[in-house]
């Protein structure tokens, strides 16, 4: 029965990964470039992007689609354009390596002069501080490039998830309002059970607290849909305002998720990770052996860091598409007790409330499957993205 039962579920877990709609043209996530890739990152390409008159005002226009997200933060997000300004007027931060390191000259020139070992001790120690501070902020043009591409792509990918999460929302809230109604007709049952004589003082307790606590789910569910509506517009450069149209998300994958290569796609990770390639060019950077040993220590864990990343999000993936499959059972099962519902209100042998409940698992389970995409999604995107580089280890 149990070999039965994991037969299904891996079928069920093949059927489901193919059946999604292209969204990326490739196999497996390892698919997505080369080792040559920060040879081909150049920086005014990216940061002086060329989009048509036609395409700027699309992205300007009171809707917010989940493909465009890319785009929007890069020309209106606040954070990411004033981090491209101050790349432009400031590409390098020999300045403020100058300044620490005229500190540093001070403090050692002084320190010759001192009336005692101590003193002299002291202004050496505080000038060797500066000058470690010094090699800290020494970096040139393209490493700084590096950061701010990697703050901007996992604001990209932080905001489409609060459109996600936003989207998936509505179907929590309408299990929450579901689950008030349901709530209500136990408790009204409950008070005719204790009007009769049929049921207890501490029944009809249970079932109020019950109502109590599914109104404040609703509270806690309309305030978390707000919060991420506020927070995608916010992101995209929009006005949080009702009149932004938040254009509903294509939940294919693409992917059949059963070709995924975890060690490939950790060799494509590793090659591709910004935050490593900024860890190796600060150690070339580096002046002192304090900062490049620091420098190193990082560089090094680095690796193992986002292999086990990597894993981590990889059984996200698959605990998602385990979730689909409870809720699709979960689903089929609703979906044959509404049906025998029906038929048995129909010759008259249960209530009404009976059949409501029946009508309230049903809609919960449908909208449970509706929720269960959302979450694979995000556990797809997460995984693509450290994938491409930008998690930071």
């Amino acid at each position: 029965m149990l070999k039965e039962e994991r037969m299904k579920r891996t079928k069920f877990i093949k059927i489901l990964s193919l059946a999604f709609i292209v969204l990326f043209a490739f196999n497996s996530f390892a698919d997505l470039g080369d080792i040559e890739y920060f040879n081909e990152l150049i920086p005014q390409t990216h940061v002086n992007k060329l989009y048509s008159d036609e395409r700027k005002n699309a992205l300007k226009g009171n809707k917010v689609s989940y493909n465009d997200i890319e785009d929007m933060v890069h020309l209106h997000n606040p954070e990411v354009l004033n981090n491209w300004n101050s790349w432009e007027n400031n590409k390098s931060s020999q300045d403020i390596y100058d300044e620490y390191q005229d500190a540093a000259n001070i403090l050692y020139d002084a320190a010759g002069s001192q009336d005692s070992e101590m003193q002299e001790g002291m202004m050496l120690a505080q000038g060797r501080a500066m000058q470690i501070q010094a090699d800290k902020n020494a970096s040139d043009s393209y490493t700084n490039f590096l950061s701010n591409y990697l703050s901007e792509m996992q604001l990209v990918l932080s905001t489409k998830i609060l459109d996600l999460n936003y989207q998936k929302s509505a179907f929590e809230l309408l299990n929450a309002n579901e689950s008030i109604l349901e709530s209500k007709r136990n408790m009204e049952k409950a008070q005719n059970a204790l009007n009769f004589g049929a049921g207890t003082q501490v029944e009809l307790l249970t079932a109020k607290k019950a109502v109590v606590d599914a109104e404040s789910a609703r509270i806690s569910a309309e305030s978390s849909q707000k919060t991420y509506k506020r927070k995608l517009l916010l992101n995209c450069g929009k006005p949080a305002s009702d009149d932004i149209y938040i254009e509903p998300i294509d939940l294919g994958l693409g992917l059949d998720i059963s070709s995924i290569k975890l060690n490939d796609d950790y060799q494509m990770a590793l090659a591709h990770n910004i935050q490593y390639e900024v860890y190796r060019r600060k150690i070339e950077n580096a002046r002192t052996d304090e900062v490049k040993n620091e420098y190193k220590i990082l560089y090094e864990s680095a690796p193992e860091k986002i292999y086990n990343d990597l894993e981590n999000k990889y059984r996200n993936i698959l605990d998602a598409l385990d979730s689909s499959y409870n809720r699709e059972v979960a689903l089929k099962l609703a979906k044959d007790n509404m049906e025998k519902a029906d038929n048995e209100y129909e010759h008259g042998n249960i209530s009404t409330k009976e059949l409501l409940t029946a009508q309230y698992n049903l809609s919960v389970a449908n909208n449970n499957v509706q929720i269960a995409k959302y979450d694979l999604k995000i556990a797809v995107e997460t995984y693509k993205y450290s994938v491409m580089g930008f998690f930071t280890c």
